[in-house]
């Protein structure tokens, strides 16, 4: 799921559109949203286990793996080359991503080639290219990615609190920064207590450098 928050949401609207029909009473009406904020909870430790998914809302830089050649942008799914490559006069865009069943595709309209996107690593014609996130919507504003330290340990603190508290408001306003952020948890303490003080990976943060924010 791309978007906990925004299905969330939606599952909200459906039950208070179901209750203002009269086709669902009060309480069905609540036991709908209690089913969605625990699929809710349950999403959002799926992703934070598994951090790296491409994002519909986001835009990335798509970067050759061996060399760091820029090949151009996916922004909100729509592929750009860097280059002026021909892209015709019926379109507007060279390519676009699409998600189904099947995974995260991307489709080249001109040439209709196709690459396969796994994780945030682009695989077509034979070479790798890497999904460099440099923009993301939440809330309908466009962000950058957090890159300052301090923000990004306040911002994680801040989740765990809520997150133990199931304060799910201030969870589900934090959590799009955090996943965005040029930082992520480091892989050798996981910034558990007692572990992190002594990380010599992460010098006692808790968190290390986002490794696909490395290149471009």
């Amino acid at each position: 799921m791309q978007n906990p928050e925004a299905h969330r949401e939606t599952l909200h609207e459906m039950a208070a559109a179901l209750f203002d029909e009269g086709l669902i009473d009060q309480l069905e009406r609540f036991d709908m949203n209690e089913m969605a904020d625990a699929a809710y909870w349950h999403t959002v430790e799926e992703l934070q286990n598994s951090p790296d998914h491409y994002r519909g809302a986001s835009t990335y830089k798509v970067v050759q793996v061996t060399g760091g050649k820029l090949l151009g942008t996916i922004s909100r799914s729509i592929f750009n080359f860097a280059t002026d490559e021909p892209r015709g006069a019926s379109s507007s865009y060279d390519g676009k991503v699409y998600s189904d069943t099947d995974g995260v595709r991307l489709t080249l309209g001109l040439s209709r080639k196709i690459g396969k996107i796994t994780g945030l690593i682009l695989e077509m014609n034979g070479r790798e290219y890497r999904l460099i996130e440099s923009e993301r919507v939440i809330d309908s504003v466009d962000y950058k990615p957090i890159d300052d330290p301090d923000t990004y340990r306040a911002l994680v603190d801040a989740a765990q609190i809520a997150y133990e508290e199931r304060n799910l408001r201030a969870f589900e306003k934090v959590r799009p920064h955090i996943e965005s952020a040029a930082f992520c948890l480091c892989p050798a303490c996981l910034d558990q207590f007692g572990e992190s003080e002594g990380c010599h990976v992460c010098a006692g943060k808790g968190f290390v450098t986002n490794p696909n924010m490395g290149l471009g």
